[in-house]
Formats: structure tokens, sequence, C-alpha cells
């Protein structure tokens, strides 16, 4: 058995040369991976030992020629420790044995050079090639990507004119709802806040001084007139709510001043009952508002729908 071993071991040895002899070209060039298949990235490698000149490369996009079939990224004249070489990294779309196109770099040129690709297709489907590499709209997801900004932005536009030319006064009229909205409900946390200090034993011309205030300037914020100076008389000369015809107006707002001020600057003292009667009537007049508020808002919105 021991003598047939280094027979075995010689066999082996001139196999693999044999193939190694076969995967090399004639003018000793060889392709990493040896074996390369349709579509795949792969280098072919020209050894140079008489080279001298200084290092060249050139990549896709400069001056590398084009050839039917075959698309080559990069070329390069390489010096390394284990000897100078010519480098042509390619992908080819095509099986059989292919030539590639004249190659000059370097002052150097290269004809010739034929390289082997194997295809995973059936024997009878040899004929058929691999087409070359997708454009960028073909590529899976782009144009959703490339159509989808497109139309995100002509929706944005078109939003953007409806908002100038249609939409501004509409808009402007729900803001105006929304901010009437919110100052009713803030002067009915006003109210509540002040009843309960009441309830608390506070000094009650500390919080009828409050309630007169706060619902003067409730009153300056809702209709846009300066009623914090006003005195009761003026307040019986104006027209505050004309486009809310169910709620109380100027003759509400005259008794109500009228008698919160002879109160307040007279010295008078004022009761728990006279508190919760100025209370009660400045309810019954944010729940009118706020009724004809959303009376209002409702018939806006039906207009719009309609």
């Amino acid at each position: 058995m021991s003598g047939k071993t280094p027979v075995l071991i010689l066999l082996l040895l001139a196999l693999a040369s044999q193939l190694f002899a076969q995967e090399r070209q004639p003018n000793g060039a060889y392709m990493i991976p040896t074996k390369v298949f349709v579509g795949d990235r792969a280098s072919l490698v020209l050894p140079l030992p008489g080279f001298t000149g200084q290092p060249v490369e050139e990549t896709r996009g400069t001056m590398i020629p084009l050839s039917p079939g075959i698309e080559i990224h990069r070329i390069a004249l390489e010096r390394r420790p284990g000897g100078n070489r010519l480098t042509i990294e390619f992908s080819a779309y095509m099986p059989g044995i292919l030539e590639l196109p004249t190659i000059n770099i370097g002052g150097e040129t290269f004809s010739g050079l034929k390289i082997e690709i194997s295809s995973i297709l059936a024997p009878g489907d040899s004929g058929k090639i691999l087409s070359g590499p997708a454009l960028p709209l073909a590529i899976p997801g782009t144009s959703l990507l490339v159509y989808g900004t497109i139309s995100a932005v002509i929706l944005v536009l078109l939003l953007a004119l409806w908002a100038l030319l249609w939409g501004r006064r509409r808009m402007k009229g729900w803001l105006e709802m929304w901010k009437r909205r919110r100052l009713l409900g803030l002067m009915w946390r006003i109210e509540r806040r002040l009843r309960r200090d009441l309830a608390k034993g506070s000094a009650r011309r500390e919080i009828l001084d409050r309630l007169s205030a706060e619902f003067r300037s409730f009153l300056s914020y809702f209709s846009g007139k300066n009623c914090r100076a006003m005195t009761a008389t003026e307040f019986g000369r104006l027209v505050f709510f004309e486009e809310y015809p169910d709620v109380p107006d100027s003759t509400f707002l005259e008794d109500f001043f009228n008698r919160s001020d002879r109160i307040r600057f007279s010295g008078m003292e004022i009761s728990s009952v006279e508190m919760l009667v100025f209370f009660g009537e400045i309810r019954l007049f944010l729940k009118m508002l706020d009724r004809a508020v959303r009376k209002k808002t409702e018939r806006r919105i039906e207009r719009t729908a309609a």
C-alpha cells in the first residue's frame, strides 16, 4: 500500500497541473474566479513580466472601450510584489468564448484577450443571453419612489393653490369660530373658579371686581371692541353680537354693568345671594352665546358640504 502512495500523489499532481494549464489561456491570462457564469462580476489577469511602466487605472465612465455583451468595470496596470500584471474587471451577459475589445492603457495595447463564460441554463437554452444591467427606473421600487414623490409634490401644490384661492376665507372663518369657542371655554372656567372662591368665603367685593374685569376682557376679545374702559351707558349704545340675534345684547350688558359698577364704586356691601345672581346671569349669557356659536358652526359645515 505504501508503494502505491507516491504513484497516486504523482497522478493527482499531474491532473492538477493539466487542469491548471487548461484554465490559463495561451498568452498566460487567467480568470478570477476560474469559472465565471453569465452576469457574474469577475477579473481577467494577464501577467506582464517585462512591464516597467507606471501603474495606471481606468474605471467605467473614462476611456474604457465598449463591447456588445460585455461590460468592463475597471482596467489597471498593476505593479505587485509577485509580478506586474494587467487586470480587467468585467461582467458578461452571454455564454461562450468571448473576445474582449482592444485595450490601450499606459501606452500599451492589448488585443486578442478571450474569456469563457458558463451558463446555468440547460444546453438547449444556450442561445439565450442575459439582458444587460437594468435602467434606474427599471429597478424594483424606483419607479414607485419617483412617481410617488411627483404625486406628493403635485398634491401639495394643489392644496396650496386651494388654500390661496378658495380656502383662505373659509379657513379664516373656521379659525375665528375656534377662537370664539376657546374664549367661551376660558370664561366658563373663570366663572366656576370665582364661584368656588365665593363658597370658600373669599371677600365678595374682590370677587365682584374680578368677575367684572374678566367679563369685560372676554367681551373685548370676543367682539373685537375695547370694552375694558366702557361705562354701562356705553354698553347700551353699541351692538355687540349682531351675527347672533338670539343672544342678549346691549340691554343685558348695560343693566349688568350698571348694577355691578354701582356696588363696586359706592362702597356698598354685597351679599352672597347677590353674587350668585351675577354668576347666574353670566352663566345664562354664556350658555346662550355658546348655543348660538354652535348653530352658526353647523350652518357653515352644511354650506361647505353642499
